[in-house]
């Protein structure tokens, strides 16, 4: 319970319903106005809090039960790859679209998330895709395009980012992380790894 207080006060800082009613000029009767709203604020806010509680510890408790309610988009070759432990997001890699020139593959792939994300702007984002481009003899990688959508399953609202291949950074590839199990993925399908 300690936990769902702590994300209502800090929802209700970030909203600003944490501030004083007394203001210079305020009527008696919009103080109690004012007071109700924020007595609703307040309930409003607990309510939702208490459901993103729960919905988070039921998809730590079965991670898979909410990727099941994304659409696996087969059509787009996308195949499942991992679900992270707590069920925050999901990942899918396609071999639509891969090529290969020497070391280097190119591949789309796409990730969810069960809740949205804040993006680099003030928009939020629930799914994700990239066409990310892997040196297997390097063992490095580097985002050639990355689309931002608003709802799951690449629907909604889009925003993009496209590098220039030239200017793209390269960047190496950590052990134990989603980029490594896409790497040896990627690079497996190119009939290379990079070790």
């Amino acid at each position: 319970m300690r936990k769902v207080g702590s994300i209502i006060a800090m929802a209700l800082a970030g909203a600003g319903l944490l501030h004083s009613s007394n203001s210079p000029g305020q009527t008696p009767e919009q103080e109690k106005v004012w007071e109700a709203q924020h007595v609703q604020a307040l309930a409003e806010q607990k309510i939702k809090a208490e459901q993103l509680a729960k919905q988070r510890e039921a998809r730590r408790k079965d991670p898979m039960a909410w990727v099941g309610t994304l659409d696996p988009m087969s059509t787009g070759g996308w195949q499942f790859r991992t679900v992270a432990g707590d069920g925050s997001w999901a990942a899918y890699s396609t071999d639509h679209q891969l090529t290969r020139k020497g070391s280097l593959v190119s591949v789309w792939l796409r990730q969810e998330y069960a809740e949205p994300q804040q993006g680099a702007g003030n928009g939020q984002f629930m799914s994700t895709v990239e066409n990310v481009q892997y040196d297997c003899a390097k063992n490095r990688v580097r985002a050639l395009v990355v689309m931002y959508y608003t709802e799951n399953n690449i629907r909604g609202g889009e925003e993009s980012e496209q590098s220039d291949p030239k200017e793209a950074p390269w960047n190496p590839i950590v052990p134990g992380t989603l980029a490594e199990l896409n790497f040896q993925w990627a690079c497996a399908a190119n009939g290379k790894t990079g070790r």
